[in-house]
């Protein structure tokens, strides 16, 4: 059953969901999500889901994005969580046609909530330019 929610808490649970899969990632996706929504620990519906196997999916081109303006940083010194903001966000940015101030806006509001306080602005930063860039790309 498709639970009720805003598409901010769908955003924020395709972001948890991408946190704890970058965590434990040989577990089999489907079965991860599976469980995730058994034990309740996350408020899905089909926008989550497309949001989260989107992300794993595309991950290669997402995280390639992400390094391509991630300026003298590696991805595996970027925080777990300001990177799966950032990989949904890129996913929406490059896969999707949501509008790039609504994806970039709650990707920062979600960066606020779960990471320290310079998050945000590198989180915006990031994806200010991966959304720059995908307009010259076809």
């Amino acid at each position: 059953m498709t639970k009720k929610i805003t598409r901010h808490e769908a955003r924020e649970s395709a972001v948890k969901l991408v946190f704890a899969h970058s965590i434990n990632n040989e577990e089999n996706a489907e079965e991860f999500y599976n469980l995730a929504l058994e034990e309740h620990e996350i408020a899905a519906n089909d926008f989550t889901k497309s949001l989260f196997f989107g992300v794993l999916e595309n991950k290669e081109k997402i995280d390639d994005a992400i390094s391509a303006h991630a300026n003298g940083w590696k991805l595996s010194r970027i925080s777990k969580i300001s990177l799966a903001v950032m990989r949904v966000c890129t996913y929406e940015l490059l896969f999707t046609d949501v509008p790039k101030e609504i994806a970039i806006n709650e990707a920062v509001e979600i960066a606020k909530a779960y990471d320290d306080g310079g998050a945000p602005a590198f989180v915006n930063g990031i994806l200010n330019s991966v959304s720059a860039s995908k307009g010259g790309e076809q």
